[in-house]
């Protein structure tokens, strides 16, 4: 998948929190139906933004409170993609590397 900082890094600066955890967790989801189109990821507010990503019977959960989106949406324009993703791959997602830009811009 391929990404365009430039937008990305407008995007960060001038949508909300919500809209851009919204963004970056779609862009997640589109990468990971191009691997396989059984994942989806949901989105819910509670005390904090839980994040789950499910494939067939495995799930992957992150929690993430609005002080810390806001930092990371505030410091670089992937920096919570790369939290997403580390998180993901902490809990044993496994990346696969291909086609596209995406993935360089948020490891890099």
């Amino acid at each position: 998948m391929n990404t365009t900082g430039f937008i990305r890094g407008l995007m960060s600066k001038n949508v909300s929190n919500e809209d851009y955890l919204k963004h970056v967790t779609s862009t997640v989801e589109q990468q990971l139906q191009e691997w396989d189109p059984e994942y989806k990821v949901f989105v819910m507010k509670l005390s904090n933004y839980e994040i789950i990503v499910k494939k067939e019977f495995q799930y992957y959960q992150l929690s993430l409170p609005e002080t810390e989106l806001s930092a990371l949406q505030n410091k670089s324009p992937y920096s919570l993609d790369k939290k997403i993703w580390s998180e993901l791959v902490h809990q044993g997602l496994h990346l696969e590397w291909g086609p596209g830009n995406y993935l360089e811009y948020v490891f890099r």
